[in-house]
């Protein structure tokens, strides 16, 4: 990959992460010389990187207005969450069996790191600390596609986490279950791990 690429590719992350985490809200739009200040990048730079998250329908295009993020009806952002529920609760079985002593140190203290950012982070440090336990939990079926699906699912999912944390004891209760995921890996019970994670990916109780 160039360097022109590379570039780009993490301006499209950066976009994108800040508009899960909230920084962006559904329905708002995307100016393109505020982008350029923010991000301090060249506005052929921002065009091709809105471009692209529009490729992914993270952001909308509408002609002749511009970008705007987009705002999933309740529909929409159900069977998406179902949709991963499906597939990473599927992955289960390929984790557990793959999932070594020096795995589950790595994923407790992961977990533990979101833990800390719940009480002292930003929405946006919790949401990095919550993508990394998740790659890292689903990175040992040894499937990197499916790592990769899961993000851009994510990414379909309109403004999470600032939608899917709106109080506090959710905030807790997903770290909680974080620590359970990784108590039923170590069990190598791979129906509590996916009993775990389709009621962490669902929220609920």
């Amino acid at each position: 990959m160039d360097d022109h690429n590379s570039a780009s590719t993490e301006l499209v992350e950066r976009i994108a992460k800040d508009i899960q985490a909230g920084t962006f809200t559904p329905g708002s739009w995307l100016k393109q010389v505020e982008l350029q200040r923010k991000y301090q990048a060249s506005r052929p730079m921002i065009r091709l990187a809105l471009d692209r998250l529009s490729q992914k329908r993270i952001i909308q295009h509408a002609q002749n207005r511009g970008y705007y993020v987009h705002e999933g009806d309740g529909d929409e952002v159900m069977e998406l969450l179902d949709l991963r529920a499906m597939i990473e609760c599927a992955a289960a079985h390929r984790i557990v069996a793959n999932a070594t002593e020096k795995h589950c140190d790595t994923l407790y203290a992961l977990a533990r790191d979101f833990d800390e950012k719940t009480e002292t982070g930003s929405i946006l440090e919790q949401y990095e600390a919550n993508l990394i336990f998740h790659r890292e939990l689903l990175s040992l079926s040894g499937n990197l596609q499916l790592v990769t699906l899961i993000e851009d699912l994510r990414h379909r999912i309109p403004s999470a986490p600032a939608s899917q944390w709106q109080t506090r004891a959710r905030v807790k209760q997903s770290s909680a279950e974080h620590f359970q995921m990784v108590e039923a890996v170590s069990r190598r019970s791979a129906n509590d791990l996916a009993d775990v994670m389709r009621k962490h990916i669902l929220q609920t109780k």
